[in-house]
């Protein structure tokens, strides 16, 4: 593994930086996510008040607004089901 030399620190950190140890890579790999992000597609009937709420949402926070959806079902599945 390789060092990443940073040279743009802060004098205060810069000598913390240099004299810190390597850590080895302890997340999960990219496929592994993948595998549990799996989508499937489905056709759903929401009222438009609803779309129009989460796509506003979305827009002003610069996120789309299927992600914002799932990600609200998600959430409310994993506390409430």
């Amino acid at each position: 593994m390789s060092r990443v030399k940073y040279t743009d620190a802060p004098d205060d950190i810069s000598e913390a930086i240099s004299v810190a140890e390597a850590v080895e890579d302890f997340l999960p790999s990219p496929e592994y996510f993948a595998d549990i992000l799996v989508k499937e597609k489905i056709s759903l009937n929401v009222d438009a008040r609803t779309v129009a709420r989460f796509r506003s949402y979305a827009r002003k926070n610069g996120l789309k607004y299927q992600a914002l959806m799932n990600q609200v079902l998600s959430s409310y599945a994993d506390k409430r089901l």
